[in-house]
């Protein structure tokens, strides 16, 4: 098989002709992106910057649902082309590599919009050309918030998960006394405000709420103002490198205390960057753990057919949530038949009721509702065995 000619730092082979980026064909129907042979579905990510990992192992998850369709005989006999475009997690370099989807390589849908600022600044043009987008890194509700005609996220947006994450550590340990560390950023408020639900509506006893600077580092002074305020329970709300240096020092100082987090910590390196400290983290997330092989075993199957030996372990949660959304996408232009328009696309998008991509949690939509908003689990960190394994 010919490689792929995106430009990334990690090496996957490419899964079929068909998914090589290059420029689509020129379109003879109605809308951009669709010939009698194949449908071209375009995506925004980062392949590089520090980001580079979210957009690979995301693409991962596109191409292999592409090469299940395609394998199967296409979309009503059209063939899949993925393109995807490095915005390399800037959002001025994001509305410039959508139009270069739009202009050069002539896509129909998206299926990735980068991250939250990055996809509001896409939004402008996704919402006057009416491009079906299906989001499978949900991550503001202010894509969302309108209910736009043609946008719909596959997950939840950070303040239900918190509340989530919450209600569901108080169901396995009641009477903890809980506090609060995010972010002092657009990803840490809406984790604070589910905190702040889940504290109101389940009458949980908060005794401290702390706000970091987004590159902090050093969190000895805010140590001990925990264990000053004597908290048990503490929902982190930080990037994973952030959430394990408060583990760390929690550690050191001899905080023993139950820690949760959102999916953001769902992933490989959060493992080795909490070490033997971050043993039993509790992390809440909508998709099951990769490692899984009874909820996971048909993308495991198709990353061992087409990723190389050597890049199958950097399948993640966000490779399982690339590929559910491809398959929302496909079934929702399936639906149209030959006659494949955007309107057709995004009409069926918002019927979308209980579908299954045979992983996760059904994927359901409607009139006003842009999130799927699918039910969550808990998982934790066994730091021994280097695993997410589920709590039952």
């Amino acid at each position: 098989m010919k490689k792929s000619a995106i430009s990334i730092n990690f090496a996957m082979k490419a899964l079929t002709s068909a998914l090589i980026l290059a420029g689509a064909s020129a379109a003879n129907a109605a809308d951009p992106g669709v010939t009698d042979k194949e449908i071209v579905i375009g995506a925004v990510y980062p392949f590089t910057g520090p980001a580079g990992q979210l957009g690979y192992t995301i693409t991962m998850g596109l191409r292999l649902g592409a090469e299940e369709i395609n394998a199967n005989g296409g979309i009503n006999g059209r063939k899949i082309k993925m393109v995807v475009e490095d915005d390399q997690y800037v959002p001025a370099n994001s509305v410039q590599a959508l139009q270069k989807l739009i202009d050069v390589h002539n896509i129909f849908s998206l299926t990735g919009i980068s991250g939250g600022s990055h996809g509001l600044a896409m939004m402008p043009t996704i919402d006057r050309l009416k491009i079906p987008t299906v989001n499978p890194a949900v991550t503001t509700a202010a894509h969302y918030s309108t209910a736009r005609y043609n946008v719909f996220g596959v997950g939840e947006d950070y303040t239900d998960g918190a509340f989530e994450l919450v209600k569901a550590m108080n169901k396995l340990h009641p009477g903890e006394k809980w506090a609060s560390m995010v972010q002092d950023d657009e990803s840490g408020a809406p984790r604070e405000a589910g905190y702040d639900k889940a504290v109101k509506d389940l009458g949980i006893n908060s005794v401290l709420k702390i706000r970091f600077k987004p590159r902090q580092m050093d969190f000895s002074a805010e140590v001990l103002r925990l264990k000053s305020a004597g908290a048990t329970a503490i929902h982190l709300g930080g990037l994973p490198a952030i959430n394990a240096s408060i583990i760390k020092e929690a550690k050191k100082q001899g905080l023993n205390v139950k820690f949760g987090g959102l999916w953001t910590d769902h992933t490989p390196p959060m493992i080795d960057l909490a070490g033997v400290e971050g043993n039993g983290m509790y992390i809440y997330d909508f998709v099951p753990a990769i490692t899984d092989k009874a909820a996971s075993a048909g993308l495991l199957n198709l990353v061992d057919k087409y990723v190389p030996k050597e890049d199958q372990a950097k399948a993640n949660r966000y490779t399982m949530l690339g590929y559910i959304s491809l398959k929302v996408m496909a079934d929702a232009i399936a639906k149209c038949g030959k006659d494949v328009t955007r309107d057709c696309v995004s009409a069926n998008l918002e019927k979308t009721k209980n579908f299954s991509a045979g992983i996760g949690s059904p994927v359901t939509f409607g009139p006003g509702v842009r999130m799927s908003a699918p039910a969550g689990n808990l998982l934790r960190i066994d730091a021994t065995a280097k695993q997410f394994v589920a709590v039952k």
